[in-house]
């Protein structure tokens, strides 16, 4: 097995593991009783908003694997940023309102949800800036423009399984 194999095969092991463990934190989720809390209202704009913004940023991704220009990398940046102001903006909201993780079980795990999936956005960010500073020094980097539309293609899945598990589950 060559390094590229292995480097690949490392990826897709990560990827794996990361669906186990947001499965273990919806399943927390989905298990965790609180009616009063379940009937928060959420601001369907704003999350309409965020999932057109994370189509945005998957859609960069692949122009960035195509064209491979460096304009997709900083639009992609912007719209990631963007998205994380947005998500900062709900949870100081609801902070305000004294909704916050210590609440109680079922706001811990909605607080810890969409904080990992924040980190994975963040770490979506770090990639971006990783591969804006290989275009300007003129490297190659087609397995990791790979690796990072394969990355946006996993966190806006994971979005719309916490769109239907967290926002419209009745």
């Amino acid at each position: 097995m060559n390094n590229i194999n292995k480097n690949i095969l490392g990826f897709w092991l990560y990827l794996i593991s990361d669906c186990i463990i947001f499965s273990i934190l919806f399943i927390s989720y989905l298990n965790s009783n609180d009616f009063f809390y379940k009937h928060i209202i959420y601001n369907y704009r704003i999350i309409l908003i965020e999932t057109i913004i994370l189509l945005i940023c998957s859609y960069l991704s692949i122009l960035i694997m195509k064209k491979k220009k460096i304009k997709y990398c900083y639009l992609n940046l912007i719209f990631s940023i963007l998205f994380l102001l947005i998500e900062f903006k709900d949870i100081y909201h609801l902070n305000y309102i004294n909704i916050n993780y210590k609440t109680n079980n079922f706001l811990s795990n909605y607080f810890f949800i969409i904080f990992f999936h924040g980190i994975h956005v963040i770490i979506s960010i770090l990639i971006c800036i990783n591969l804006i500073i290989l275009k300007k020094n003129k490297k190659k980097f087609k397995l990791i423009n790979i690796y990072y539309s394969l990355f946006w293609h996993f966190i806006h899945i994971v979005w719309l399984c916490l769109i239907f598990i967290i926002y419209i589950k009745k």
